[in-house]
């Protein structure tokens, strides 16, 4: 399936399972640096609305949740047919800068065109938090899978919002990989 049509599918399973607290945007545009000038003032002026080009990449899809008047991002999903080296380089670097702006933000890439996920994944990402082979499922219809990734993604990028903006004290972390098929 061709990129521009996975995207599409994808939003149209996507806006049936969101609540009205979440908006999710095709081509946004999300922060990946912010400096301060000599007068310590942030270079962005707009910072709620970032501008391609103007220290802000463009997504493929972003999840944001309205939070009182904010636009809050949780969860970037970009789209590719096939995945090679220097995709997953671009794609992991990318993260890294925009999950330096947004802690609490969850990243990851679907591959319409494959139907597992190649070595090279696991030798050169660093920042990626979730990748899915999406093949099979494209091929058999089966679309569940898109419910069951944005409902944990949002519910991890909470968890990580908890973690840095929230007065608490832990005792306990644990990182979890999971392998599996979502059927």
């Amino acid at each position: 399936m061709k990129e521009s049509n996975f995207v599409i599918e994808f939003l149209k399973i996507a806006k049936t399972v969101l609540t009205d607290s979440f908006i999710i945007k095709n081509k946004a545009n999300l922060l990946y640096e912010l400096l301060l000038d000599q007068n310590l003032e942030p270079n962005i002026q707009d910072t709620k609305s970032p501008k391609r080009g103007n220290s802000a990449f463009q997504t493929d899809i972003c999840i944001f949740e309205k939070i009182r008047n904010i636009e809050f991002p949780r969860v970037v999903i970009e789209f590719k047919t096939k995945i090679t080296t220097h995709v997953i380089l671009t794609y992991s670097s990318k993260a890294g800068k925009h999950k330096s702006i947004y802690p609490a933000l969850r990243y990851g890439i679907l591959a319409s065109e494959i139907d597992h996920i190649p070595n090279r994944f696991f030798i050169h990402n660093e920042h990626l938090d979730f990748f899915i082979a999406a093949k099979k499922y494209i091929t058999e219809g089966s679309f569940d899978f898109i419910k069951e990734l944005i409902a944990n993604e949002i519910e991890i990028s909470k968890t990580l919002e908890k973690i840095h903006f929230e007065d608490k004290e832990y005792d306990y972390y644990r990182n979890e990989i999971i392998f599996k098929n979502f059927k």
